[in-house]
């Protein structure tokens, strides 16, 4: 994955020696629940999200629509009850979906996907985004384009720093979260230092993550400038760029395992 060295350096007095630009260790897991369709667990460090998908399947009554297939989300908190904030998460991440699935394919039906926070230290709704995302893709929904997402936040400094922590976000004077579509190229190699240290077939690697420039969804908190702002979705499109890359070579990864057990 093209990240920064860890480590000191200029500009670096983040937690573990993050630089600015680097993201967290990012780790995903498939097919972790036996009930589901599709599941995945994406965790971002101290962050992590379990995520289930159930359909395309019959709709109730009273949500079905005739003529395309209803999304459903459901959003929960790492602890407590449901609140205001949560609620609008699943608003915010249901727009995005409704946004890829290509709901005319699917009348009379409902998908239905369930976020269930287990960790919370920061970028909680981009993990759980880029969970919802594995666990499409685990759960044979069609997509009209494969998505990804990151967070960043702006200091009191007026520095822009990419995938926050829960200590970060607190301290920030503005915090974005931007999810970006994303497809693959085949006929153009990635750069060297995009590709993540991996055992995953050559094949795999070769192909560079395109990412749209159009955005499938914001979410800006504080208060920041219109350039600020386009900073802003100019970092977050650079990590979804690596954020894609390591999907893909983590899907890879699985379908191997699952083609030798």
């Amino acid at each position: 994955m093209d990240v920064d060295k860890a480590g000191p350096g200029p500009g670096s007095a983040r937690s573990r020696g993050r630089l600015p630009a680097q993201l967290r260790t990012l780790v995903c897991e498939r097919a972790v629940l036996d009930r589901a369709d599709g599941s995945a667990k994406w965790t971002q460090e101290g962050s992590s999200v379990l995520a289930a998908v159930y359909g395309p399947r019959q709709a109730k009554l009273q949500k079905e629509d005739a003529e395309r297939a209803v999304v459903e989300v459901v959003f929960k908190p790492r602890a407590g009850l449901q609140g205001h904030e949560d609620r609008s998460l699943e608003l915010e991440i249901r727009g995005i979906l409704e946004g890829v699935i290509p709901l005319g394919m699917f009348p009379r039906t409902s998908v239905m996907v369930v976020l269930q926070v287990l960790q919370d230290d920061g970028g909680a709704l981009s993990c759980a985004l880029n969970a919802a995302a594995a666990a499409l893709v685990d759960a044979g929904v069609p997509l009209n384009s494969m998505f990804s997402s990151v967070s960043c936040v702006l200091t009191s400094d007026r520095r822009l720093v990419l995938d926050p922590d829960a200590s970060e976000e607190q301290a920030a004077a503005a915090r974005f979260c931007f999810t970006y579509p994303h497809h693959f190229d085949l006929t153009q190699a990635a750069p060297a230092a995009a590709a993540p240290a991996t055992s995953a077939s050559a094949d795999d690697a070769a192909a560079a993550a395109v990412v749209g420039e159009s955005v499938l969804g914001t979410r800006c908190v504080g208060a920041f400038s219109s350039d600020e702002l386009l900073d802003a979705a100019a970092l977050c499109r650079r990590g979804c760029e690596r954020v894609a890359a390591f999907a893909r070579l983590s899907l890879a990864k699985s379908l191997q395992a699952a083609g030798g057990s």
